[in-house]
């Protein structure tokens, strides 16, 4: 779908809605860079005109594949991101103020179209957390060897006594007996 309008018809008819399908493999976040489920994201956009000012608003909904920052597995993360933006078509952006303008997601715009798919991307990279987990309650991996925690959640570790005796066998050894007497573990 074509995500370019013109400004002319936006004028012409004062409002307009745009449904549809916005359509990516993968999608780039600041986080890296995701498998997109269905290769769509569903958008729905309203846009009004008003005495020079294009208001957009409305929302984009799909699915990514992203491992889990715990455990490491391939999990589906849901984004549900707002689309906003002004549009002002007749002002031109005063340096002074721009920066509060910036906070009012204000565009001083010239030129023919509206792009909206910079809107739809904006609106995805700001609502994908910086942090994501598979569940809630995701037990991560075993700090010594990597075993996934959640499939043998009783996993004891041959790798942790390793490291333990290598670590009582250095200089910190001295700090590793101190904190077992301390807990109780002698």
């Amino acid at each position: 779908m074509n995500w370019k309008i013109k400004i002319k018809d936006i004028i012409t008819n004062k409002k307009m809605k745009i449904e549809g399908f916005y359509e990516k493999e993968y999608m780039d976040f600041h986080t890296g860079t995701y498998k997109v489920i269905d290769q769509k994201f569903y958008v729905k956009i309203s846009i009004v005109y008003n005495d020079g000012t294009i208001i957009v608003g409305g929302l984009v909904k799909g699915k990514v594949e992203r491992p889990c920052d715990r455990c490491l597995e391939m999990s589906i993360l849901e984004l549900n991101g707002t689309i906003e933006g002004i549009y002002d078509l007749k002002s031109e952006p005063n340096f002074k103020d721009s920066e509060i303008d910036n906070l009012k997601n204000v565009i001083y715009y010239k030129g023919e179209e509206i792009d909206l798919e910079e809107r739809i991307v904006e609106a995805l990279v700001v609502s994908a957390p910086d942090v994501f987990y598979c569940k809630e309650d995701c037990k991560g991996l075993c700090p010594f060897c990597g075993e996934n925690l959640n499939k043998n959640p009783n996993h004891s570790c041959a790798e942790k006594e390793k490291y333990e005796k290598e670590l009582l066998d250095s200089k910190f050894g001295k700090l590793l007996a101190l904190k077992k007497k301390l807990n109780g573990n002698s």
